[in-house]
């Protein structure tokens, strides 16, 4: 555990009216997790969650700041490594990572997935088109939309890409959107705003190898206009996998890898949007590529990574300005269903559910008939894959497609991994 502290200069930001101090502090926190890089590492509730990676991939550790110690989760169905797990609705998304650890081909993970931390379940989400499969990609939120940007098709051997796509998880809907200037991957994204930055990042496996060249050049996409163009002034240090975070209205680009063999970095640089000027801020304390930041507080956090330019591992949380996380328990709703709907022979009926009483969305995986007279009996709507918000009411059309009365079959509707809703169903 480390108790180094680093006395630099205050700054204050007129945008914001508040003090903050460029500094970045050890965190001298029970370092009971595994050391990993090329991994996730974000906030879920009053929780740091950190998984994926080189090393112990499917193991999830579980920080609670609160009590400072770790403990584990439900384990990973899939290696994840080199993605950007976020936090949405109560749920955390992997989408746009490689599922095998096998360097330098690794190979994309086919579908996107959802963990439930308070049943500690994995949920199987809808498929990814198979010819927008890819890892190492840039994943952002905005406006209930995930947007996936960049990425590599084929590990470390070439392949890298400059797609950008949406997927709507009210909709269950994949969009294929325009491409941005730079192919691209080992790199975070960001939103300031109603602006994406992809800053940092590489073509790995390209013609100058795995380790270059690197992407000086930042893209930014505008979500009013829909369009995409550059910054004036590229990222000055560049660098592939460096902590991505905004601050104080800043972009800041924490550490990364280099072309050349020997340490990461410890470098942080800053883009100012309303300047439009990079300036330096305090080096971290430990040199790193390959995690994942967390803004929580007035605190930017940064945990793990490789110390060199490749293969190593380490903990070494340190925390930039304050240690003051914050953060709410998710609790878990409940999908409320009538126990039992008339439908008349011959006709439809709609049976509405309604997602109640925790704080978090639930995540509808199935709706599906079940005994031997369900022939009688149809699914019109089609709900599979389908999230639904707290509060929110969603209607499931039924239709009795035979003459006879009192017909039964029981309707099924899995969610959030592991709970399970029966609806009978009584032909009328």
């Amino acid at each position: 555990m480390h108790l180094l502290f680093v006395i630099s200069s205050v700054f204050l930001f007129p945008q914001c009216k508040s003090i903050y101090s460029d500094a970045w502090i050890d965190k001298a926190e029970s370092e009971n997790y595994v050391a990993r890089h090329e991994c996730s590492f974000f906030q879920a509730g009053d929780k740091f969650i950190m998984f994926g990676g080189r090393e112990s991939a499917k193991q999830l550790d579980i920080y609670d700041y609160k009590s400072n110690t770790w403990s584990t989760g439900g384990e990973a169905p899939k290696e994840f490594n080199h993605f950007q797990a976020t936090f949405y609705k109560g749920f955390i998304w992997v989408i746009g990572s490689f599922k095998t650890n096998n360097f330098p081909r690794e190979i994309p993970e086919e579908n996107i997935w959802l963990y439930h931390p308070p049943t500690k379940k994995w949920i199987m989400g809808p498929s990814i088109p198979e010819d927008r499969r890819r890892g190492g990609a840039g994943l952002v939120v905005y406006e209930d939309k995930f947007y996936l940007i960049g990425g590599n098709t084929i590990g470390h051997d070439g392949g890298y890409v400059d797609w950008f796509d949406s997927y709507d998880p009210k909709t269950n809907t994949w969009t294929r959107l325009s491409s941005a200037s730079q192919a691209r991957d080992h790199f975070h994204a960001a939103i300031i705003g109603k602006t994406l930055y992809a800053a940092g990042g590489r073509h790995s496996g390209g013609e100058g190898g795995v380790f270059s060249p690197l992407v000086s050049t930042v893209d930014t996409y505008n979500f009013e206009t829909k369009e995409w163009t550059t910054l004036e002034n590229d990222l000055p240090t560049p660098r592939a996998a460096p902590g991505i975070m905004v601050f104080n209205r800043e972009l800041l680009v924490m550490g990364g890898e280099g072309e050349q063999k020997g340490p990461a970095y410890k470098i942080v640089e800053s883009y100012n949007p309303s300047t439009k000027s990079w300036s330096q801020k305090a080096d971290m304390n430990h040199a790193r590529h390959g995690s994942q930041a967390i803004l929580s507080g007035n605190g930017i956090y940064i945990a793990a990574g490789s110390p060199n330019r490749g293969g190593g591992n380490q903990r070494n949380m340190e925390v930039y300005n304050e240690d003051s996380p914050k953060g709410e328990p998710i609790v878990s709703s409940e999908i409320i269903a009538p126990p039992k709907v008339l439908v008349q022979a011959g006709s439809k009926q709609k049976v509405v559910l309604e997602n109640k009483g925790g704080n978090s969305a639930s995540f509808i995986s199935s709706v599906e008939l079940l005994n031997d007279s369900s022939a009688s009996f149809k699914v019109v709507s089609e709900l599979n894959m389908t999230l639904l918000d707290l509060s929110e009411k969603v209607s499931i059309e039924i239709e009795h497609t035979g003459n006879n009365k009192s017909e039964k079959a029981e309707l099924k509707i899995t969610y959030n991994g592991a709970k399970a809703k029966y609806i009978t169903l009584i032909s009328d």
